[in-house]
């Protein structure tokens, strides 16, 4: 009498493909959703493994850490795609598996230890903690090891096993056009803070905290001064305070300033903040919030590059003359502030704001943003313009639309003819093994006369 093992008695059973499937289904969704929020927003991903190694002391070149989130975020993708088409049934699930080995105890560490906020996994998109990281990856291991077992005893795919070499390849051409319009020009979608169309600023708002700080009364009991810094000053020695811890008589008032606690600012909804040199909060100076303004973002000066500053001069005279306002923001202190306005020769106001806050709000080491009233409207990556388009065309606010990229459109079309010929490719891929199979005859039947025909004169000699 033959035995029936228990994995044999598992895939017999009646639920056994529906199981498959959906597994199949939810495992590859995520690794799809965690591949692709990277590769469109491929800088916010770069940004993350730059903690990672600032954390570990192994700072890296850019042009590596670039190579590494686009190989691991296409990595994701790719293999998550497969494995929920039931495309390479073995390859995609090890691919997958050797991915976790690496992964699980990497998020296991970053649980206990907590070296950095979140895992970003799923970029801006979706932040969950460190810790529902780790049980998520136990989860999709666990999945991943059924499937080892059993995803191969299910024959039933999408697409024959004679085609899937072009699922693939279509599924990687995809993938790098996203990320690479991502990194030169803006993410195609946007996760961050300032998406188009968001106000950087509410300016009623700003007027109205400015004044009620200008008017607030440090004796008054409903004055919260508890995100404020006292400085006093004493035989020339200027220092902070806190509210709960002011020095005696002997020194001197000087001024309050809001705290650079994050928490507290967090707390607060304080956000997008802007200072002058002298490191005062000049927000509403430099963001108006009224008609139409360009900012120029700079979150790394050390990656400064020099050769964008006679462009920017141009669009400087531009904007004098089309009523539009420009100024640059940089993630630099007095003497980073001093040394741009010198090597660029910059006629515009320079500010200053965290870098962090810069990186939210566009992508690039040197951007555009461009505001009306306040709302973002455009976002540029100095790169992605044409050196030449101030010498095209019309000028006036037509230079602003031409030079605008329409990311989400471009999203959208580009998701459009994926899926769709991906779905031609599912309904129609009988007539293109058809075709292929006709091709290769014709092919072989010529090689087969060619080889006659020089076996015949060698006959003949």
């Amino acid at each position: 009498m033959k035995t029936v093992s228990h994995v044999d008695r598992i895939a017999g059973s009646r639920w056994f493909p529906a199981v498959i499937w959906v597994t199949r289904l939810l495992l590859g969704a995520l690794f799809v959703m965690s591949g692709l929020v990277k590769g469109i927003d491929l800088w916010g991903f770069i940004f993350k493994i730059e903690d990672y190694l600032g954390v570990w002391d192994m700072s890296q070149p850019r042009s590596l850490v670039l190579m590494a989130a686009m190989l691991i975020s296409g990595y994701e993708f790719v293999f998550g795609f497969l494995l929920a088409l039931g495309c390479y049934k073995r390859v995609a699930v090890w691919a997958l598996t050797a991915m976790m080995v690496v992964m699980l105890p990497l998020t296991a560490y970053i649980a206990i230890a907590n070296p950095v906020s979140d895992c970003g996994c799923f970029g801006d998109f979706w932040v969950i903690s460190n810790t529902w990281t780790f049980i998520k990856n136990i989860l999709i291991t666990a999945g991943l090891l059924f499937l080892l077992v059993f995803n191969s005893r299910l024959k039933a795919a999408m697409f024959k096993p004679a085609i899937q070499w072009i699922v693939g390849a279509w599924i990687s051409l995809y993938f790098i056009i996203v990320s690479l319009y991502g990194y030169n020009v803006q993410p195609m979608a946007d996760f961050r803070p300032y998406p188009i169309g968001s106000y950087l600023i509410d300016r009623d708002t700003t007027v109205a905290d400015d004044e009620s700080q200008l008017d607030a009364d440090p004796d008054d009991e409903d004055f919260d001064e508890s995100d404020m810094i006292f400085i006093y000053e004493k035989e020339g020695h200027r220092q902070e305070f806190t509210i709960d811890n002011l020095p005696d008589s002997t020194w001197t008032f000087i001024d309050r300033v809001e705290s650079c606690d994050e928490d507290i600012k967090h707390e607060k909804g304080s956000d997008f903040v802007v200072y002058d040199r002298e490191g005062d909060d000049v927000t509403s100076e430099a963001v108006t919030g009224e008609g139409t303004e360009l900012l120029v973002v700079i979150p790394e000066p050390r990656r400064i590059d020099i050769s964008y500053t006679y462009f920017l001069n141009e669009l400087k005279q531009w904007a004098d003359t089309s009523d539009v306002r420009m100024a640059c923001v940089i993630a630099a202190d007095r003497r980073g502030m001093d040394y741009w306005k010198d090597v660029s020769m910059a006629s515009y106001e320079i500010y200053s704001a965290e870098d962090t806050k810069l990186k939210e709000l566009s992508r690039g080491t040197m951007s555009l943003v461009e505001l009306h009233d306040g709302r973002v409207t455009a976002k540029y990556t100095l790169s992605s313009i044409d050196g030449d388009i101030m010498d095209k065309g019309p000028s006036g606010k037509d230079l602003l639309r031409r030079m605008a990229p329409e990311p989400s459109y471009w999203l959208k079309a580009l998701t459009g003819v994926f899926g769709v010929t991906l779905l031609l490719l599912y309904l129609f891929q009988n007539i293109v093994l058809a075709v292929s199979a006709r091709i290769r005859r014709i092919y072989q039947k010529k090689a087969v006369n060619l080889q006659a025909k020089s076996e015949n004169g060698h006959d003949g000699q």
